[in-house]
């Protein structure tokens, strides 16, 4: 991996893992990889169905959420379900900029941010998100409150 991010003990963020990435994933202890890309992007040694299996091979759970433009509720709630029920999660897609904007989200709702707090808590923590990925975080977060 090019880029990978410990974003909480929980949670790290990085780009397209390797099928040794995925076997020293299972090794650090992660019990769960999220997948945000979609079948056919450029620099993809895996389709999501294989990565998913290699995954699900090594002991770990598997989550294929695409992400390639608007966030939907039912994609978001899925990941921040899929975070909140593993120890350790791995979340990747191409460069790591969706799944920075993911976490992004998922933090700011655990935290009760507003979207303009959580552009400037999450540069703290590692999850910078600019130009139209910042633009779906803030209007995700603007549209969507927990509670």
């Amino acid at each position: 991996m090019l880029f990978e991010r410990a974003i909480t003990p929980q949670i790290t963020i990085g780009d397209q893992p390797s099928e040794s990435d995925l076997v020293r994933f299972k090794a650090e202890g992660f019990t769960g990889v999220i997948n945000l890309r979609n079948d056919g992007e450029p620099e993809q040694p895996l389709s999501t169905t294989a990565e998913g299996e290699k995954v699900r091979g090594l002991g770990m759970d598997y989550l294929h959420m695409g992400v390639g433009g608007p966030l939907g509720e039912v994609g978001v709630k899925a990941v921040c379900d899929f975070i909140d029920a593993h120890g350790k999660v791995m979340v990747h897609c191409r460069k790591g900029g969706r799944a920075a904007a993911l976490v992004l989200i998922h933090q700011a709702n655990a935290a009760g941010w507003s979207a303009a707090e959580a552009v400037a808590k999450g540069r703290g923590l590692g999850l910078e998100v600019d130009g139209g990925l910042r633009s779906i975080v803030e209007n995700y977060l603007d549209d969507h409150r927990d509670g």
